[in-house]
């Protein structure tokens, strides 16, 4: 029982401390946003011009989903920051000095990431009831269970492996950054895909399983002979969309009961795994549990000790010594500068790849080039163009950084244009190929599409502080225009989204992005803080 009431106060603690923040309110408005979409039919389960009646069984099931894919994608993002936290502020220090095991404190955070998950899930649950409320009795009646089963048995499975695999991610050193935030998505993706194309109820991890075929065979069953085209998501990024369904049925659901406990158990049981693994992989906070310490980080050390020993000489030296400060600044060296420190710490192996994605731009066929070589190579660099902006923040430099001469004019945009050449540099094979093709409408797209990657990015590290949220930003852009939608396609991926004009869209927001930006680096000088 004192093992218990111990991590019941550790994940209390913790979710408390999350709850409070800033951060916490803008997500939890974020969620009930992301409910009134649904409610208003703009994320949507669609067949066609089909769709079912807005009963308890077809809304509980529409929001349980909708909650489902959300958490199963952005929940991982928004809990994967506890044990980073206690990291950067050396709490975790002084706990690795406690009785306190590590075990026990893995599965707090683990606690504490699905209080934080389930609060979301039970907010967007409640946005289903008052939808119920508003909306179906003009058509059908009104059932409490079908309208929360879908959160029991969809929503709740998911949001516990998540919070497990956020712990995980975290304990494991090369997956807590940008790599392991590359990597969780893609795999939600696949997870995602998997629930809706394999009939193997043990592989259904969203549960979408479980309802999509009844839909279909209702829809199917007032329309017979009809085809049914099944889409899931934002309706106003799905190819081709149709207008809104007008032809209704009526669907009663399924039979939620104990027999499906087992199946969607079994993911909960994958999360307690999971944890357990976290546990094992955790170092407790101890430098001499890690094999290798990061090029960045020791020189950052390096730098930290140098600075550390003039301190100590300071006190020795005299006026007569010291040396007049040198004030013949050179762009060009600070840009060098701004571009060095983004690349450094980086494996030889890393500037190999980069190259061969060069080379596969030029080599293999123009439209592959285009459509997939370029984007790989612009998510290669991820994790550059996510410290900008950020290091002021993350280090506790910003009262230095800012101290010196003019840093709004010198230094801000040097580490634009940094970001800049990484664009231009890692999609320079398409450059290339293009101008030989004398496709310079594509080019200008491309010139454009790297002016946006270092905006955004440097717009987003100014906003937050912190790499994750152009992280994740960016990933789900990167992946939408990749897919080709073209609102959205700032790769030049279509002939189609260049002749449309999305490219002065972007131009036009990269602008307003990057004067937000200097502006608000203004005010973060004025306060002395970033």
């Amino acid at each position: 029982m004192r093992v218990v009431g111990t991590l019941f106060q550790l994940a209390l603690a913790d979710f408390r401390e999350r709850t409070r923040r800033y951060s916490f309110l803008i997500t939890l408005l974020g969620t009930l946003f992301f409910g009134f979409l649904v409610i208003t039919g703009k994320w949507a389960v669609r067949m066609g011009e089909y769709r079912g009646e807005y009963n308890s069984a077809w809304v509980g099931s529409l929001m349980g989903s909708a909650s489902t894919v959300m958490l199963a994608f952005f929940g991982f993002y928004l809990v994967k920051n506890s044990l980073s936290r206690d990291r950067g502020t050396r709490v975790g220090e002084i706990l690795a000095s406690t009785p306190l095991s590590g075990t026990l404190y893995v599965a707090s955070k683990f606690a504490s990431n699905l209080a934080v998950l389930t609060l979301m899930a039970t907010t967007l649950a409640a946005a289903a009831v008052v939808m119920q409320l508003l909306v179906s009795p003009v058509e059908v009646g009104f059932d409490l269970w079908a309208l929360v089963a879908p959160f029991v048995f969809l929503c709740l499975p998911v949001i516990t492996l998540v919070s497990a695999a956020a712990v995980l991610f975290e304990s494991i050193r090369f997956l807590r950054g940008a790599a392991g935030n590359v990597l969780y998505f893609f795999a939600a993706e696949a997870a995602i895909i998997n629930s809706l194309l394999l009939d193997v109820p043990a592989l259904d991890f969203s549960g979408l399983g479980l309802i999509l075929p009844s839909m279909q065979e209702a829809a199917l069953a007032a329309y017979p002979g009809v085809e049914l085209p099944l889409q899931v998501g934002f309706l106003w990024l799905l190819p081709a969309a149709t207008e809104e369904a007008t032809k209704l049925f009526h669907w009663s659901g399924i039979e939620w009961s104990l027999a499906m406990m087992p199946v969607r158990l079994m993911w909960i049981g994958a999360a307690l795994g999971m944890t357990g693994l976290a546990a094992v992989f955790f170092d407790r906070f101890d430098p001499a549990r890690v094999r290798r310490i990061e090029p960045a980080q020791r020189e950052e050390r390096r730098l930290t000790a140098e600075a550390d020993h003039q301190d100590g000489d300071r006190r020795s030296i005299s006026w007569s010594d010291v040396v007049p400060a040198d004030f013949d600044f050179r762009f060009l060296r600070m840009w060098r500068a701004e571009l060095a420190l983004m690349v450094k710490g980086y494996h030889w192996w890393w500037y190999l790849v980069a190259l061969g994605l060069v080379i596969v731009q030029l080599a293999v066929p123009y439209a592959y080039a285009r459509t997939y070589a370029l984007s790989i190579a612009w998510i290669w660099p991820l994790a550059i163009w996510s410290s900008m902006g950020t290091r002021e923040a993350r280090f506790n430099t910003g009262q230095i950084v800012f101290s010196s001469p003019y840093p709004q004019r010198r230094q801000f945009p040097a580490m634009f244009l940094a970001g800049l050449a990484v664009a231009l540099l890692t999609g320079s094979g398409m450059i290339v190929r293009a101008l030989l093709a004398g496709e310079l409408g594509h080019v200008a797209a491309l010139l454009i599409g790297a002016l946006f990657v270092s905006t955004l990015a440097l717009f987003l590290g100014v906003v937050s502080g912190t790499k994750k949220l152009f992280e994740v930003s960016y990933l789900v852009i990167w992946y939408l225009a990749v897919n080709q939608v073209p609102a959205l396609d700032f790769l030049g991926a279509t002939a189609a989204s260049v002749v449309s004009g999305v490219p002065r869209a972007y131009l036009v927001m990269s602008l307003g992005l990057l004067s937000f930006a200097f502006l608000l680096r203004r005010r973060q000088m004025a306060g002395g803080i970033a």
